[in-house]
């Protein structure tokens, strides 16, 4: 990718009029409408940035928030739903109905953890050769059918058979929906978008849990049919509608776009504001390419990271394993660690907006980190009061895993294939280690007590964090080494990414000698 260099001291008509067209434009992004320093606007851009943004590149976001987001937040937060459903229909009836016994639901997770580890990489290639906007959907209406398929379940092999292949096809949307988002907005959009992303899934193991509790309540027996069963076809059928929208709703990336919703000019700001940060858009993926990205430092920096933080997640699904044993009702069950996911949510968003306005990404990481390892620790102890063992159970809400997808996002931002292959190659590694690891560590049969896996998991929170700080270091040495210089968002990109425009001069009155004067590009600048 390269920036247009504008000089007017010489040069043609031509390049002066495509100068004077960059910098109205770059104006019209840039310039606050007369009235937008009111505290209200101050307010709600606190909280929303898109209020404090210029009158065109505010049309942009409203699109591409409406279309793009409503969409993956939607797509996701069903396509969590389905992934969780299943410890809800464990342990409201399936159990008994199946004759199930031993570690079954821990192989209910991992038959799906190995569909997703098969199909997480090949899916992601696919769409270097077929749209995403064609991709995702399509696996989203099929792995809704199988869903629905659940119902019919009358044995554990036909459960694992089907859990395979909704994990291969759910394999599509999570790097795929983390690339996309960090291929339109701007860094100090990104954070709370990535997060909304995220908040989706709390959303969805929170709403499982009443809408399961619902279901055994006024569904159960209906057509002869168990609660359980019903909470796999309600789910589905959610599934189908949200997957059209994506045919229409989600736009591929700026410079591949063809989205209706977006007109020529919108179309434009969204490729110059990618240029503006310095982040580079799609390329065809070669053979070469392919195999060069396991051979940088990089890489294995983020997938080792990336798996400290999944290995140590599986408190909120043994908490309700916990509750079961306390002989509480199916309805509490499902309904008491729904507070754990919407402290997740609140906590969420304002990790996001902390993180937009400060530029903490690492520092907020390590928060998190940190709050997950207090609570494994807790349950490790085991023997604490009833209250301290909820709070130990809640404590990974209080943390935040999307930031790292908002961090990844600019630390690669100089290869957009890489944003979307490492998520990619992080899932597979995640959810490998997650086939096994549970198993090993947290073993149904001694539920809900688990020394060995809060130990582990405790441990795996303290190997994250330094991921965290080795990988900073090694990002900031790399910088150096490049030659790389901070633009106006903080981040380190190649000089000749970097731009500085001269603001407009006010009293000039944006003449035709003043446009002239304010063309000038400088490369290089360290800010």
């Amino acid at each position: 990718m390269a920036t247009e260099l504008y000089t007017t001291s010489s040069g043609s008509q031509e390049m002066k009029d495509v100068a004077r067209h960059h910098v109205m434009t770059q104006a019209a992004i840039r310039a606050p409408d007369e009235g937008r320093d009111k505290l209200w606007i101050k307010f709600v851009s606190f909280f929303w940035d898109t209020a404090r943004k210029g009158p065109e590149e505010q049309a942009l976001l409203n699109r591409l928030d409406f279309f793009l987001l409503s969409y993956i937040v939607l797509s996701f937060l069903i396509k969590t739903l389905d992934q969780t459903n299943i410890t809800n229909a464990y342990v409201s009836g399936m159990k008994e109905d199946l004759a199930l016994n031993g570690n079954e639901l821990n192989y209910f997770t991992t038959a799906y953890n190995m569909g997703y580890l098969v199909g997480s990489m090949p899916i992601q290639l696919l769409m270097g050769y077929v749209r995403p906007s064609v991709v995702l959907p399509a696996c989203e209406v099929v792995w809704g059918a199988l869903v629905m398929g659940l119902a019919g379940a009358h044995s554990a092999e036909y459960i694992y058979i089907f859990r395979a292949i909704i994990g291969f096809l759910e394999a599509a949307a999570y790097p795929a929906f983390a690339r996309c988002i960090g291929s339109w907005y701007k860094p100090d959009e990104l954070g709370k978008r990535m997060i909304l992303f995220g908040i989706s899934a709390s959303l969805a193991s929170m709403i499982s849990g009443y809408i399961q509790a619902g279901v055994y309540t006024s569904m159960n027996g209906v057509h002869g049919l168990a609660g359980w069963r019903w909470l796999f076809i309600i789910d589905g059928v959610i599934s189908i509608p949200i997957a059209c929208m994506g045919f229409v709703f989600f736009p591929d990336f700026p410079t591949t776009t063809r989205a209706m919703w977006l007109n020529e000019q919108q179309r434009a700001l969204a490729i110059r504001r990618m240029d503006e940060v310095g982040r580079a858009p799609p390329r065809r993926m070669t053979v070469k390419r392919f195999v060069m990205v396991w051979f940088q430092w990089r890489t294995h920096a983020y997938l080792w990271t990336n798996l400290m933080s999944g290995l140590q997640q599986g408190q909120m699904v043994y908490m309700s394993l916990w509750l079961k044993s306390l002989k509480y009702s199916v309805q509490k069950i499902n309904i008491l660690p729904t507070i754990g996911y919407a402290i997740a949510i609140v906590c969420a968003y304002i990790y996001a907006i902390i993180s937009d306005h400060t530029g903490w990404r690492w520092q907020l990481m390590v928060a998190g980190f940190l709050f997950k390892m207090l609570g494994n620790i807790l349950l490790a102890v085991w023997d604490i009061p009833f209250g301290l063992k909820f709070f130990a159970y809640l404590c990974p809400n209080f943390g935040e895993q999307n930031l790292f997808l908002t961090w990844a996002a600019e630390n690669f931002q100089d290869d957009s294939e890489i944003r979307g292959i490492l998520p990619a190659a992080g899932n597979m590694l995640m959810f490998g280690f997650n086939a096994w690891v549970p198993v090993l560590i947290f073993p149904t049969g001694k539920a809900p007590v688990f020394l060995v896996g809060y130990s582990c998991s405790a441990g795996f929170c303290v190997v994250g964090i330094l991921g965290i700080l080795l990988m900073r270091y090694l990002f900031i040495r790399r910088a150096k080494q490049l030659g790389y210089v901070k633009n106006e968002y903080g981040l380190l990109i190649p000089p000749e990414l970097a731009t500085e425009y001269v603001p407009r001069d006010e009293e000039s009155g944006g003449d035709a000698a003043s446009i002239e004067k304010e063309t000038a590009v400088v490369y290089g600048t360290d800010k």
